[in-house]
């Protein structure tokens, strides 16, 4: 009989307690958005949210009435769910929103996507009714469903080489024609000497009444002309990298105003894209994440996305319309290519931003 409760407890823990665990795994330094009446944890790529159901007053017994109030609190938590999702940032002008209201398609997969979540955690109230959180992971169905066909690179990095400037051949020569006899020059008409010119001479500067009042003295210093101004201080790297082949990139972007997203590029000061659809592949971001976020520099160093050797550079400024791009000084973002030649850390979406 001890046995057999025991086994009935085990199997208890390990059909409730996994949710109420992973659900409460959330680090400290975890970069978490709350909408609504859930939560994006972008570190882990994962959407929550809560729903509360209450026991129907005509239950035939206690069982019953938990059992409804249980199934009563999954579908609010389920809606719930479907307008976080909604909310979910995409790139810096669209959310998850604009692309089911656009398309028919993409609402059928999104609402079974949503339908699909699991609930991680269940906690059952005094007065009877249960609260339930279920979460769903961003990464995979959600992204395939909303990232575009034509997102992303088709082979890797490859360099654009500029054409080679065409420049057009030179006329063929000409055979010159044969010498003709030389004509007699007739004499040049005698001239008159030039006269020197004479340069008007201009008037000595007439002194200002304070210097002829205040006569400079022989001793007084000589004075020197002002220095010119300082030159500007040439962009400066603020990349740190310990060194040999960098295995990954943390973004600072602490302070800047950032906004998480699931497409975030990284751009130059001119504009130029550095990071995102033009060097990862579609498949990579649908399963992988274009990026992963955290609260704490130290922490994303040594998160197990940028593996062990990852460089870290300081943003420069929140880019793009809603905040989410990122662009670096000019000195960062070359040294960014030149790590990204290096290796294939960007290809595979090694990148973390800290904001």
């Amino acid at each position: 009989m001890r046995d057999r409760l025991i086994m009935i407890a085990v199997f208890l823990v390990f059909h409730t307690v996994p949710g109420m665990a992973a659900a409460q795994m959330a680090g400290s330094t975890d970069a978490i958005e709350t909408v609504g009446q859930g939560s994006i944890n972008w570190t882990v790529g994962q959407v929550y949210a809560t729903g509360i159901g209450a026991p129907p007053p005509n239950a035939v017994n206690p069982a019953q009435a938990r059992a409804m109030a249980e199934r009563a609190a999954m579908v609010v938590a389920l809606r719930n769910l479907l307008e976080v999702v909604k909310g979910v940032r995409v790139d810096s002008e669209t959310v998850v929103e604009n692309f089911v209201t656009k398309s028919d398609v993409i609402r059928t997969r999104v609402d079974g996507i949503v339908r699909g979540a699991m609930p991680v955690k269940k906690q059952y109230l005094s007065d009877g009714s249960v609260e339930i959180t279920v979460a769903m992971n961003m990464r995979g169905a959600l992204m395939d469903a909303i990232v575009p066909e034509s997102f992303g690179s088709r082979g890797g990095t490859s360099q654009q080489v500029r054409p080679v400037p065409i420049v057009p051949a030179p006329p063929e020569a000409r055979p010159l024609p044969p010498p003709s006899k030389p004509q007699p020059v007739p004499p040049a008409p005698p001239t008159r000497p030039e006269q020197p010119k004479q340069e008007p001479t201009r008037p000595s500067p007439t002194p200002t009444p304070a210097q002829q009042q205040q006569p400079q003295r022989p001793d007084a210093p000589k004075q020197e002309p002002a220095p010119p101004p300082p030159a500007a201080a040439p962009d400066q790297t603020t990349t740190q990298f310990k060194g040999g082949k960098a295995t990954g990139i943390v973004i600072d972007g602490r302070g800047l105003g950032l906004k998480p997203a699931l497409l975030p590029k990284i751009v130059d000061p001119q504009g130029q894209e550095i990071y995102v659809g033009q060097v990862v592949t579609r498949t990579n971001a649908v399963e992988q994440g274009v990026a992963g976020y955290a609260k704490d520099v130290n922490a994303a160093a040594n998160n197990f996305r940028v593996t062990d050797n990852p460089a870290v550079i300081r943003g420069l400024r929140a880019s793009g319309a809603a905040r989410t791009d990122i662009m670096l000084g000019q000195a960062d973002a070359q040294a960014l290519r030149e790590l990204s030649r290096k290796g294939d850390f960007l290809q595979y979406c090694r990148v973390i931003i800290v904001y």
